[in-house]
């Protein structure tokens, strides 16, 4: 699930002690955006390791001969540090800002940033992004622009192909793409391969959760940031899908981002998992095999993720420098260069027919993984994502652990559930 943390304003008492640690470091940041080097202007830049091309920020300076971007990898807690960095008035001119939920509480808070929308270069490039991404960023009126969209978490199916063959389930993307195209499908494929190999289609509960969560439109709020979880029938589908998998027996209980689950994928312990395109290199570094695993359409439809963007803050003194060379690193162009090395999958269609995003990979066996992850970015249809998504998220999850490792009554985990989010929601709203 995406991740997400509370308001601006309610984080402020527990920033307190960070910004008084981390105000002689973060001393002289913003002043000197206003300062120069020579003739030239300095822009300061935070991002975290991996997220933007280390190439393209060198090359900043030649795109704009007048700057010195001073760019600056943030090891811990970016989130905290950022925020600590804003109530000392001291933050970077340009920003990096991680997952979709941290920018809904940037966007709630919008006053932290500089309207980007008051900038003609930005109001004409709003056409090259993808419009549900675009407007992650954007007021509910769409009048305030806080940050510019770097990549996208569209989902696809990965699958072994050998556990499918022996299984008897068609190995071939579209075949697999046409076979499995709903959840049912998908379930009923889940007990065939559990009948006729005895290996669990699902990696965890979890992972069903949650893409059965996002492919609906709405989550855990509405709107008006009224809690709707207890009564969305989306919520609802997700948490008995993933009960429903556990009960039959239909998943190895491996995290993703752990030793087990990279050994269970290199020893064929799971036969597939629906999974953002961050997934690939994580594949790829589990499971050395090339030709075992393929990617087609997710079951159910597409979904997103996640992603990262970049804002101005309030802080810049030079506000439209800052969001002409956030565009420039976010070109198309860029993004399809940076897709290879990173693995971040653009938020610009433009990118999506480029050579460089559309080569056979041989981990893959041959497959250009491309043609499912664009289509899954392109058909991606957002839900409201609210401020407090990932407080309500962590409860369920750690319901359905419950549920899974633990064998907790399935009802009894979903009113614990509602009633700890209740509980939680009342202190945070408060």
């Amino acid at each position: 699930m995406r991740i997400l943390r509370p308001s601006f304003k309610q984080l402020r008492l527990a920033s307190i002690t960070a910004i008084l640690g981390l105000s002689a470091a973060l001393t002289g940041c913003a002043q000197s955006s206003g300062a120069s080097s020579g003739k030239k202007i300095v822009i300061t830049l935070w991002y975290w390791a991996d997220s933007l091309s280390p190439q393209q920020l060198n090359d900043v300076s030649k795109a704009f001969p007048n700057v010195q971007l001073k760019a600056e990898v943030i090891g811990g807690n970016f989130e905290e540090k950022l925020i600590s960095s804003m109530y000392a008035d001291d933050a970077p001119d340009i920003t990096a800002i991680n997952s979709d939920n941290f920018v809904a509480t940037m966007v709630h808070d919008h006053d932290q940033f500089v309207n980007l929308l008051k900038f003609p270069e930005v109001r004409a490039a709003k056409k090259d992004y993808l419009s549900w991404k675009w407007n992650l960023a954007s007021t509910p009126d769409g009048s305030y622009q806080v940050a510019i969209p770097i990549d996208t978490g569209p989902t696809v199916l990965y699958y072994n192909t050998k556990l499918f063959k022996e299984a008897g389930l068609p190995t071939d993307p579209a075949q697999v793409s046409a076979k499995l195209k709903t959840w049912s499908d998908y379930m009923a494929a889940a007990v065939q391969m559990k009948q006729k190999i005895n290996v669990p289609m699902f990696d965890n509960v979890y992972t069903v959760y949650e893409a059965a969560l996002d492919q609906g439109k709405q989550y855990y709020f509405n709107s008006n940031l009224q809690p709707i979880y207890a009564h969305n029938p989306v919520v609802k589908n997700a948490w008995n899908l993933a009960v429903k998998v556990h009960q039959d027996g239909l998943a190895e209980n491996v995290s993703q981002w752990t030793t087990a689950w990279s050994a269970a994928a290199a020893h064929d312990g799971f036969a597939s998992f629906i999974g953002a395109s961050w997934m690939v290199p994580q594949l790829e570094q589990s499971d050395p095999r090339q030709g075992v695993w393929k990617v087609a359409a997710a079951p159910g439809g597409p979904s997103d993720q996640g992603g990262s963007f970049l804002g101005v803050t309030k802080d810049s003194k030079h506000p439209e420098l800052a969001a002409k060379i956030a565009l420039w690193l976010m070109s198309p162009k860029h993004q399809a260069e940076t897709y290879p090395s990173l693995g971040l999958y653009p938020s610009t269609p433009a990118s999506y027919k480029m050579p460089i995003m559309n080569k056979p990979s041989k981990y893959f066996g041959g497959e250009d993984i491309n043609t499912y992850l664009s289509a899954s970015a392109k058909g991606i249809k957002m839900g409201f994502e609210s401020p407090y998504d990932n407080t309500v998220d962590t409860i369920f999850s750690n319901q359905l652990s419950l549920v899974a490792l633990s064998n907790k009554n399935p009802q009894t985990a979903w009113n614990d559930a509602i009633q700890q989010a209740n509980q939680q929601l009342a202190r945070v709203l408060a």
